[in-house]
């Protein structure tokens, strides 16, 4: 999947910022643990000559070499030994001094050798889903604070349901159905006039959902189309994001207001291929 140049910036921000977390969190351990554990800042110092001492015989050490590296590795496996036995008997894990990463495959780099790590992968789907959809009312809008107070409790004279009660039972099928979210859920459609509280229940649902660790785009139908124009017309300074592969690929794709929008024959095919797509990869929607 392409992504727009600012995206891959954002991300290369992101994991510097988790490694220099990481790298200042290792720092600070070992600064405070040496003031209070004298010796262990010794061995500290120790393993780091052997270090220097293994690099020194491989380049000069002619001969003998491979020897002298050997008996070095001894020696750095015997002061690890100690070290750990040191942090053991202080009530700290044996790695409790080594650098703690987010991604300990790349180390916070986002690649292994030439290759883009899974954490890099993710971390710039997770930032075109941000930049497609609109979750700015996520805050409010979860199932806790859904008001059936607002619905009457009374018959509605035309249809001789009470709509508290039914509310009462979409909000519960919401529930669930956020709870046990998974790739293989069922898609949703809600239907009904203004204000009875479609883009609430669907915000809540797309909050649970994100919660869960699932890739989730909120938006109208209104900003998806004019995403899909933008980059099927646009011939000037081009977003090279594919909004297309992002609306296909996430786990849960979420349209509101679905209908209101169809003037053209570009954003009807556009919606429809859209949803097909989704619905033939079985992904929900």
């Amino acid at each position: 999947m392409g992504y727009a140049k600012e995206i891959y910036r954002q991300a290369q921000q992101e994991l510097d910022r988790r490694r220099e977390q990481a790298l200042q969190g290792a720092a600070r351990r070992r600064e405070e643990l040496g003031r209070e554990l004298p010796q262990l800042e010794e061995l500290n110092r120790r393993l780091s000559q052997t270090g220097l001492d293994a690099a020194k015989a491989a380049i000069g050490g002619g001969e003998d070499a491979p020897l002298l590296i050997q008996r070095l590795r001894e020696r750095n496996l015997q002061l690890q030994h100690s070290r750990e036995e040191i942090l053991r008997s202080a009530g700290l894990p044996a790695d409790y001094l080594e650098v703690h990463y987010t991604c300990p495959t790349c180390q916070d780099t986002g690649y292994v050798g030439q290759k883009p790590c899974t954490c890099l992968v993710k971390l710039l789907r997770q930032l075109a889903f941000q930049k497609l959809g609109d979750m700015s009312g996520l805050p409010d809008c979860r199932f806790d604070t859904f008001r059936l107070e607002y619905y009457p409790a009374e018959p509605d004279p035309v249809h001789h349901l009470v709509p508290r009660s039914v509310m009462e039972k979409t909000l519960r099928f919401c529930q669930q159905y956020a709870s046990q979210f998974s790739l293989a859920s069922e898609s949703l459609l809600m239907m009904g006039g203004t204000g009875l509280g479609k883009t609430h229940l669907s915000l809540a649902i797309a909050h649970q959902v994100t919660q869960q660790g699932f890739g989730v785009i909120y938006l109208t139908s209104q900003r998806l189309l004019e995403k899909l124009q933008e980059q099927q017309f646009s011939r000037g300074e081009r977003d090279r994001t594919d909004y297309w592969e992002i609306g296909k690929e996430c786990d849960l794709l979420i349209i509101d207001d679905l209908g209101a929008e169809f003037s053209t024959s570009f954003t009807v095919a556009a919606l429809y291929n859209l949803i097909n797509s989704r619905l033939i990869d079985c992904r929900p929607t």
